[in-house]
């Protein structure tokens, strides 16, 4: 094995005038899935300096997760790659589920109340697709992912981490950064190398998983739930012509060798389970795994975080895998830039509302799927009869059809910002909400009329109204969008709330109130708030 260097790019001096160790970059990422590519771009985009590095020798061409969401796909959009994103996917017009029982329940998921979002849709695309389009816009901004490099030992001395990576060639460096996160999956390197614990545990039920072409007529942009007898079967479109993920639980008893996933096999399964003579052929990629779910007791160590999968991991029903580990990275990174530029007291503060703001999402999802899959997947037989009965019942219901709308989408998740200024509960302009993005009369949209990076106004009022100007010192420098009632289509909420929101960059609602003074003088009060507003 080569000797471990000290990393060394030109322009990058081992230390600084006085003796003192500088620091090479500003971000090192582990992995480079969805979630750390993202962590990759947004470090670009927030002007920091960034490496990405995974083990592996290449990106992945298994399609792996398969569903990006509304919520996702709004970040996308900020980040400048929806579009690229939706070139690749293809919208899933309905869901349909079949019980043994009674005819099909069909769910219009495009005609759902979806509100105020550009992308009222689940949008199927493969993970390998969604990564091409991240590790593009990475490329194009300066950026590049190192395959083959393994992170082999960590340590956070209190001011930098210094991280030693070992290339397939057995090359070590010794890479020192201010921040390290760990995007490496469930089996994290980073979680393990920091003594930070994620508590797996085994839910009992196997999966099979299968991406194949179909002989038969099934219409390519709809989605089929079976609830046969002998156990789940789910059919879901992938953006390829004829080309259909089969996710089966099939239980497996004791010492049971698992099954050879051919077209054979699937064919049989089915033709069992739904009745359909599906014509296999053309499988380009199949999995077998023994479901397990857990979160980690912590997102943050010093200046190591984790996110995605290596903080949480479950079933995926519901297709939020991906999705939330998108969403920890965007939240986790303007709140790097800011730590970069902020006060040192007070970013301690900043940097600890990543765990308190992230981890109760992934502890409502991974608690959610793991109820909807032992549902399921139960193998009780007056159990499953009852939901054989239920579940077409409940599932006809508006309510509860609405919620695979904007519930599934990830738009309603809030954060408990302890409400630094007067926001009003149960409102779109609620304290740790996403800000709404009505269209606007003039076109497009609100969210697109925000600052791209760091902070903004949205301030009401009436028509007519001078426009309040940005450079007066009572908006502390910070961009003011406009608004009037007029100028909203679908106006979220009543028009009297609201006068002033501070929008975090990433859109949620960071205070309220009814001048920028009232809340200049309450964010005074939030840690959070103090620290971003003082970088």
């Amino acid at each position: 094995m080569e000797p471990t260097h000290e990393y060394d790019i030109p322009g990058v001096a081992e230390a600084e005038p006085g003796g003192e160790r500088r620091t090479d970059l500003d971000v090192l990422v582990i992995g480079a899935g969805p979630t750390g590519l993202t962590a990759a771009c947004e470090a670009v985009r927030h002007g920091l300096t960034v490496r990405i590095v995974d083990r592996k020798p290449c990106r992945s061409t298994f399609s792996k997760a398969l569903v990006a969401h509304a919520r996702t796909m709004e970040i996308f959009e900020t980040m400048g790659v929806a579009d690229r994103i939706l070139a690749e996917g293809t919208r899933f017009r309905a869901l349909n589920l079949h019980t043994a029982r009674r005819g099909p329940v069909r769910v219009d998921l495009l005609g759902l109340p979806w509100g105020d979002t550009a992308y009222p849709f689940w949008l199927s695309i493969p993970q390998y697709a969604t990564e091409r389009v991240l590790e593009t816009h990475l490329t194009q901004g300066g950026g590049r992912i190192e395959w083959g490099v393994a992170l082999k030992e960590l340590h956070d001395d209190g001011s930098r981490v210094h991280a030693t990576l070992e290339h397939a060639t057995g090359r070590r460096e010794v890479v020192r950064a201010r921040w390290l996160v760990g995007c490496d999956g469930g089996r994290s390197r980073v979680r393990d190398a920091v003594g930070l614990r994620l508590d797996r545990s085994d839910t009992g039920a196997t999966f099979v998983l299968a991406d194949v072409k179909t002989t038969s007529a099934l219409t390519e942009d709809e989605g089929h739930v079976h609830l046969a007898p002998e156990g789940l079967l789910l059919i879901v479109p992938m953006p390829e012509p004829r080309r259909w993920r089969i996710i089966a639980h099939v239980p497996r008893a004791g010492k049971d060798a698992p099954p050879l996933i051919d077209e054979a096999f699937l064919d049989d399964l089915i033709q069992r389970r739904s009745g359909i003579a599906f014509g296999s052929h053309d499988v380009t990629w199949t999995s077998e795994f023994q479901l397990s779910q857990g979160l980690a007791d912590h997102y943050r160590r010093g200046r190591i975080f984790l996110a995605g999968d290596a903080a949480h991991i479950h079933s995926p029903v519901g297709g939020q895998g991906l999705n939330t580990g998108v969403q920890d990275a965007h939240n986790l990174m303007w709140k790097l830039a800011v730590a970069g530029r902020a006060d040192s007291d007070a970013t301690d503060g900043l940097l600890d509302s990543y765990e308190a703001e992230r981890r109760p999402v992934a502890h409502a999802m991974v608690r959610g799927t793991a109820r909807a899959t032992s549902a399921l997947t139960t193998r009780k037989g007056l159990s499953r009869a009852l939901l054989g009965i239920v579940a077409p019942t409940v599932l006809s219901r508006r309510p509860v059809q609405a919620r695979l709308g904007r519930g599934v989408g990830m738009l309603d998740i809030a954060y408990d910002l302890g409400s630094p200024a007067a926001g009003t509960d149960g409102t779109p302009f609620a304290v740790g909400r996403r800000m709404p993005n009505p269209r606007l009369r003039s076109g497009g949209r609100l969210h697109q009329r925000l600052a791209p990076l760091g902070f903004s106004w949205v301030a009401r009022g009436r028509a007519g109204e001078a426009h309040p100007d940005s450079g007066d010192p009572r908006w502390a420098g910070i961009p003011v969008l406009f608004l009037t009632d007029e100028d909203l289509v679908d106006l979220p909420g009543p028009a009297g709330a609201a006068s002033v929101v501070l929008v975090r960059p990433d859109r949620h609602i960071a205070a309220t109130g009814r001048t920028p003074a009232s809340v200049l003088s309450a964010a005074q009060t939030s840690v959070l708030l103090c620290a971003a507003l003082s970088g």
